[in-house]
């Protein structure tokens, strides 16, 4: 397991990270998840798959007005469809699609430093159950 130093004042920061899932607060989570400084979601919605997020998940993700909104999508970096991005880049919201590993790394530095980051983070191993036309890797 990875540890990333807690410097988050009491927030939810990421105490470690594996293939089995996200460690915040000393619980191990295995679903999909949503995190911020002031609030924790696990697991998030029926959610299995950060890249097919509904209008609902949206509308949530909207209100919680992040900086950065941090999507780890297992292993491997996928790229989303194009309209999933569009809700966040209308209101100046910036978008970041990484691994789950890179992004829990990343929420913790952008935590620390005080930003309104928010991470929706899938298990390592979303990918098995993901439907071929949902997203595409990063290649």
């Amino acid at each position: 397991m990875r540890f990333a130093p807690d410097d988050s004042g009491g927030g939810y920061a990421i105490q470690g990270y594996d293939e089995t899932g996200v460690v915040i607060r000393g619980q191990r989570h295995t679903a999909t998840l949503l995190v911020c400084a002031d609030r924790l979601h696990s697991p998030w919605w029926p959610v299995t798959d950060p890249m097919a997020l509904g209008p609902e998940q949206l509308t949530e993700l909207v209100a919680l007005t992040p900086q950065v909104l941090l999507l780890g999508t297992g292993r491997r970096a996928l790229l989303p469809r194009p309209t999933l991005l569009l809700p966040f880049s209308e209101r100046g919201i910036g978008v970041e699609i990484m691994t789950t590993a890179a992004a829990c790394r990343t929420y913790n530095l952008l935590l620390a430093e005080g930003r309104r980051v928010v991470a929706v983070l899938a298990p390592p191993d979303f990918e098995r159950a993901m439907p071929p036309d949902v997203a595409r890797p990063v290649t």
